[in-house]
């Protein structure tokens, strides 16, 4: 005895496969763009951490610039001999295609602190013109606090940096700057 053995026709699947094969591709399409998603957000963190590293560095720079010259004393209000734009501002130009990336503005010295200097304590020869007739000398040990504001031009990203810096100077030019 003979079995009949049914095989079915291509027609009772209705389409399955097709389901399945969409299904399959929507998912592998949603993995790539979470995947593209992703990449992106993790360029832009990248992108915001170097810009601000970079305004930070330009904040030093002008700061380190400010502090190794006698103007912070002699011209608080100009203290850059190569400002941008306005007095006591820096620019620059971080990728050298001529255009001013960061800019940085510095404002004006606050004193901290004054300290008259004995004549007792004048030891070196620059202390030469400091000498004068009695207890004190003609020169202070000054203390000023410097703040740096640093700005992306392009970004957007902003550092505020403060530092300190003790020099010796006259008393007659820190006197307008450092009252009492």
């Amino acid at each position: 005895m003979k079995r009949l053995v049914h095989i079915p026709s291509g027609n009772s699947q209705q389409g399955v496969v097709l389901v399945v094969a969409l299904l399959m591709l929507l998912l592998v399409t949603l993995m790539a763009v979470s995947g593209f998603n992703l990449t992106q957000t993790n360029l832009q963190v990248v992108q915001n951490m170097e810009s601000r590293e970079l305004v930070l560095h330009a904040a030093s720079s002008a700061l380190e610039e400010a502090i190794s010259s006698t103007k912070i004393v002699s011209s608080p209000t100009a203290m850059f001999t190569n400002s941008c734009g306005q007095a006591n501002s820096k620019c620059y130009d971080v990728n050298g295609d001529g255009i001013n990336d960061i800019t940085v503005a510095v404002a004006p010295p606050s004193c901290v602190i004054i300290l008259n200097i004995k004549n007792d304590d004048l030891v070196m020869p620059r202390d030469a013109d400091c000498f004068m007739n009695g207890q004190n000398s003609l020169c202070v040990n000054a203390v000023f606090e410097l703040t740096a504001t640093a700005t992306d031009n392009l970004t957007g990203a902003q550092a505020v940096m403060t530092q300190g810096v003790g020099m010796r100077a006259s008393a007659n030019k820190v006197s307008g700057i450092c009252p009492g």
